[in-house]
């Protein structure tokens, strides 16, 4: 279970105080690695001192995962660090504990209160006891929260590990997030985040409650698990690369560790998350054997006589423009013909290439109808369409 302790001092309007930060850290280093149920995933216990006569105390569910809790408190000393307020704020906790179940709740409630009461009793005495302990603890306050954020993603991997969900949503793409200096991994970074995506986009692969994955690569898990993901629309997955050994290796071993380190992340995600292994591992064997070298598919269409399909090759570089190409094959004689549509950047291909329509006579593929893609492509001075007959392209 995850702690945030929060704090309101009415009299001086402070929101901080130290000894109930060092509180925080003490919780997690402790209780934040432990799963109690996948109704809450964090317990928010904002202390209120000096309180207005007719204070309303909240008592509500945050985000459908945390658990809000507002306790009355009597604190002397936001700023300088001192045992009576941080022992009076571990007093409090049982006390904000036992209310999150009162939390009204849509669905059916699934929280060990028991077990995490017994595990916050079983801390007790190894809590700071006196200013001095309390001070040697500041000292070590970094390093408690880093690893406690090494603790909070495994939990979290197990909660989704024993509660699997139903994959509902088609995945948008990836994303690559390094702890590294600027640009360490590039350009490969980019490259394959553009080859998962695709492949994985047109393998149809689906997510449980998500739509894009997020790659935090580190030197060490212990680096890569300090990003978690705040938004519902994203999930973190985790992975490594060799700093040392990167940084001295030619540019195809470079490429190949970072393929590698992708591969580690996403299988990772695929085991704790349930995800299609059979289409992952067939987006991995077919990068595998191609390399960054290789055709994609954007998008495709057909009916009885044709099918048309706009391809591209991923560039070295995210400013580069991709050439983007229409191939047309005539499906009884499987003649076929490739024209050039445009050059485009891959992150506003979309806003010129939005729908393919086959004609009598021609190919048209149409751009985006929103204000933003308009607007994109009249600042790089892009048609809204673009047609092509269809006897010129199999000619």
């Amino acid at each position: 279970m995850r702690f945030m302790i929060e704090y309101k001092d009415f009299h001086s309007k402070e929101e901080h105080n130290k000894s109930l930060s060092l509180l925080d850290t003490f919780l997690n280093e402790h209780l934040i690695g432990e799963f109690h149920g996948k109704t809450f995933e964090c317990i928010l216990i904002r202390f209120i001192n000096h309180a207005p006569p007719k204070k309303k105390y909240k008592l509500k569910s945050l985000y459908k995962i945390i658990a809000e809790v507002e306790i009355e408190g009597h604190f002397s000393d936001n700023k300088k660090i001192n045992i009576a307020d941080f022992q009076q704020g571990l007093s409090k906790v049982e006390q904000a504990i036992k209310l999150a179940p009162e939390i009204e709740m849509k669905e059916e409630v699934d929280f060990d209160i028991d077990r995490l009461l017994t595990s916050l009793k079983s801390i007790i005495n190894a809590a700071p006891e006196t200013d001095d302990d309390l001070k040697d603890y500041e000292k070590k306050q970094k390093e408690i929260s880093y690893l406690n954020n090494v603790k909070r993603v495994d939990s979290l991997i197990y909660s989704c590990k024993i509660n699997p969900k139903p994959l509902v949503k088609r995945i948008i793409g990836v994303r690559i997030y390094n702890h590294f200096e600027r640009n360490t991994l590039s350009p490969y970074d980019y490259i394959y985040s553009e080859i998962f995506s695709n492949l994985l986009r047109n393998a149809e692969v689906k997510l449980p409650d998500y739509e894009e994955i997020y790659f935090s690569i580190g030197a060490t898990m212990h680096q890569a698990k300090q990003e978690i993901a705040l938004d519902e629309f994203f999930k973190y997955t985790y992975s490594t690369i060799d700093l040392n050994k990167y940084l001295h290796a030619n540019e195809k071993d470079r490429e190949n560790m970072v393929f590698h380190s992708m591969c580690e992340g996403l299988r990772l995600i695929t085991k704790f998350d349930h995800l299609e292994t059979d289409k992952i591992e067939v987006v991995i064997g077919e990068i595998a054997a191609n390399g960054t070298d290789m055709e994609l598919t954007y998008a495709t269409t057909q009916n009885k006589n044709y099918l048309v399909e706009v391809i591209y090759q991923v560039p070295l570089s995210p400013l580069t423009k991709a050439e983007y190409k229409l191939r047309l094959t005539e499906i009884s004689t499987k003649r076929t013909g490739i024209v050039s549509i445009d050059k485009l950047t891959t992150y506003y291909a979309p806003y010129s290439l939005g729908k393919i329509q086959i004609k009598k006579n021609e190919i048209i593929i149409k751009g985006r109808n929103s204000l933003r893609a308009e607007i994109s492509r009249e600042i790089d001075k892009f048609p809204s369409e673009y047609c092509f007959r269809i006897d010129a392209i199999l000619e």
